[in-house]
């Protein structure tokens, strides 16, 4: 019983549930207090201990249910072909010994010439196929779990491995062997009653096993999955996440940023308390004879960091700047005053687009007035010359996410240089790769010098440490 309840809880683990070891062990206490007689005390009672909220009842409650639920043995479709038990049934009904087992009765039926004298087996010689005519669900089912954790079912990660491991919880119950006596029945013109009982057994039996597995990657492997695609969607290139994995995406920016904001808010509030500051102390309480009725703290106060961002949404950058856009405007708590500019072929400020808009409207907005233009970098640094290189000082983080190809025109590298001059720091995010730049049209050395840093920014998790960092030393 104490497997079980262990098992119980590692499935609710994997679907989100916090359970300590306390509370384990309270849940054992639990469950042999309790007993499994009385399905309904056992779920009432374990709840009690393992869920915690609202939504941790619903999961536990769909999970009790998955877990502990038994289904019954499929019985052969009426217009199937009725076993030899069932043809002697008929001619034994007077009989007082019609409530035995089919095994028994089949037995009967054998004996008078309609096939070769069986076993407890009805006829079958493999382990499997004695299980299986003697239709003993008790042992299978048994039989059925052992494979499961002989193979590891509970470790698949992906749906797509269902049936491998379906074929190799087979093979862990004897398929081969079984496979092998149905192919002699085959062969024997007096065994096709045994060979087509038999086999539909088996096909029962597959069925059976598929549905396990099915269950247990429900109850084990479904969040694993979930989380191998979220890892993988972090590592992902962004100019590479496919519409289909968009909205994922979005969540996974969202919950990175809300994990930045968190973490930099607890630091901002640690950092006010200060330290004793030993001198102020002394010289405020010096008239109290050293009693300290007043304390004095050093503290460093943190400004919010005041960014520009510039986003060249043209050709595949365009991908890259929605989701940096995102990820900014998701920190507002931390970082609230953000100015944000775009350009391809011209700039314009969309600093009122986020603060007026939910965000998928105003990213819609900001790509359909900009996106898919030919790139001017010239141009375009003009333009935030007039827009807004006045508001730059030296409490401005401007982040520029740009690939530097500006279809072989000219940089206007100086503009860049006296926006460098004027700011706390530059940061330059290329989605291409380093090995890319000064290549072809790319002009990346003509704005590199006056970067306080350049970095390749093509993935989430470049975006959550680049960012984290401007926050850190903000």
């Amino acid at each position: 019983m104490d497997l079980v309840i262990g098992r119980f809880i590692e499935a609710l683990r994997q679907a989100g549930l916090p359970i300590s070891p306390a509370e384990t062990l309270d849940a054992l206490r639990a469950s042999d207090l309790i007993g499994v007689d009385n399905r309904e005390s056992l779920r009432a009672g374990l709840a009690l201990v393992l869920a915690k909220t609202v939504d941790h009842k619903v999961t536990y409650e769909k999970l009790f249910d998955q877990f502990f639920q038994f289904t019954a043995p499929q019985e052969p479709g009426a217009d199937e072909p009725e076993t030899s038990s069932s043809e002697n049934t008929d001619e034994q009904s007077s009989d007082s010994q019609s409530t035995e087992s089919d095994q028994d009765q089949q037995g009967e039926g054998e004996s008078e010439g309609d096939g070769p004298a069986s076993g407890s087996g009805g006829g079958a010689s493999s382990s499997l196929g004695q299980q299986l005519m003697a239709d003993d669900q008790a042992s299978l089912a048994i039989a059925m779990a052992e494979a499961g954790e002989a193979v590891g079912v509970r470790d698949m990660q992906v749906f797509t491995q269902k049936s491998r491991f379906s074929y190799q919880m087979m093979q862990q119950m004897g398929s081969e062997e079984l496979n092998a006596e149905l192919a002699e029945l085959h062969q024997d013109e007096s065994q096709q009653e045994l060979y087509r009982e038999l086999s539909q057994r088996r096909d029962i039996l597959q069925q059976q096993v598929r549905d396990y597995v099915e269950q247990q990657f429900m109850l084990f492997a479904a969040e694993k999955g979930q989380q191998l695609r979220r890892e993988n969607l972090q590592k992902v290139k962004l100019t590479n996440v496919d519409l289909a994995h968009y909205k994922q995406m979005s969540e996974l920016v969202r919950k990175a940023a809300k994990q930045l904001a968190s973490m930099h808010s607890r630091r901002r509030r640690i950092t006010r308390r200060g330290l004793l500051d030993v001198r102020k102390t002394v010289a405020a309480n010096a008239a109290f004879d050293g009693i300290l009725f007043h304390t004095k703290w050093k503290s460093t106060k943190i400004d919010r960091p005041k960014v520009m961002v510039i986003c060249d949404v043209s050709g595949s950058v365009s991908r890259v700047a929605r989701f940096l856009l995102m990820f900014l405007y998701s920190l507002q708590d931390v970082m609230p005053r953000v100015r944000s500019f775009v350009f391809a072929s011209r700039m314009g400020e969309v600093t009122d687009f986020f603060e007026t808009m939910p965000m998928d409207e105003a990213l819609a907005e900001v790509m359909a007035g900009w996106a898919n233009q030919s790139t001017s970098y010239d141009q375009s640094l003009e333009d935030f010359q007039n827009l807004a290189l006045k508001g730059v000082d030296n409490k401005t983080t401007v982040i520029m996410l740009g690939d530097a190809r500006n279809n072989n025109g000219p940089g206007r590298a100086d503009i860049w240089q006296d926006v460098y001059r004027r700011s706390q720091r530059v940061l330059w995010l290329n989605p291409e790769r380093a090995s890319s730049w000064n290549t072809g049209d790319s002009i990346m050395a003509d704005y590199a010098p006056y970067c306080s840093r350049v970095e390749t920014c093509n993935s989430l998790r470049d975006l959550n440490r680049i960012i984290g960092t401007i926050l850190k030393y903000s």
